[in-house]
């Protein structure tokens, strides 16, 4: 409680130093609006049903994207750790295709998919895919080689005892961090996706209000993502530290 306390109130105070520094016109109030201002114009914009379809258009594409790429790397994962010879097939491609900004692939997958919600949800599905990947794949390896195995071994523990009991139990907590790191890293792909060749989205309409000069509103779509994006963090790293307790008891 005393650490969603303090991160609250760090927050407020780095709002409030930056409604002081464009209050004071430390910063110009012009191009750096003070975030109270900002806030009350996302307040309002909330009740707009326009600004609310680009934000289910957006959620939607995160939906679908990591409703693709969590089964589709879990499988991977699950292949590659049973079977070392396609494990020595596939790994080195992740590990070479790995660092590549998704983003450059960008116009690749514009030609597959064409240009519509199809290509977005395909970026999308491909970046989260890889970190999730990496984290399943080393925890599955990881358990493989655990004391627990042996345990595995002595019981004869297999079919459905073994993959809800050992398997998903075992790879969980591995999964919540990947799945933390690869939402966060899945809504950076909605909003650069939906920059260009867009009709709708927060991404495309941060776009917008920049491109008509729209600062305030440009910072309210903004801080929008970053709510989103605090509120999907707190809510995985308060599951992550719950199983973390169970793993130490």
């Amino acid at each position: 409680m005393i650490k969603k306390f303090l991160s609250i109130l760090s927050i407020l105070l780095i709002l409030l130093c930056w409604h002081l520094l464009s209050f004071y016109k430390i910063f110009d109030a012009e191009f750096f609006p003070s975030p109270f201002i900002v806030l009350n114009r996302l307040a309002l914009l909330i009740n707009e049903v326009d600004f609310l379809l680009n934000i289910k258009a957006s959620l939607l594409r995160l939906l679908l994207g990591t409703l693709i790429s969590i089964p589709l790397a879990f499988i991977t994962s699950l292949i590659c750790s049973h079977s070392k010879s396609i494990d020595r097939i596939f790994n080195p491609f992740i590990a070479f295709t790995f660092p590549l900004p998704k983003v450059a692939i960008m116009p690749l997958l514009m030609l597959i998919f064409g240009i519509g919600d199809s290509f977005k949800i395909a970026i999308i599905s491909l970046g989260m895919f890889y970190l999730l990947f990496i984290n399943l794949r080393s925890s599955m390896i990881f358990l493989k080689k655990s004391p627990l195995a042996d345990v595995v071994k002595i019981y004869g523990i297999s079919g459905k005892d073994y993959f809800y009991h050992v398997l998903l139990k075992g790879i969980f907590l591995n999964f919540l961090i990947g799945l933390q790191t690869a939402l966060g890293y899945g809504l950076t792909l909605v909003v650069v996706s939906e920059f260009s060749m867009s009709k709708n989205g927060i991404g495309n309409f941060i776009w917008k209000s920049w491109d008509q000069f729209k600062i305030i509103d440009m910072y309210a779509g903004i801080y929008f993502l970053c709510i989103l994006g605090f509120t999907q963090y707190t809510i995985l790293d308060a599951l992550i530290m719950r199983q973390s307790q169970k793993h130490t008891h």
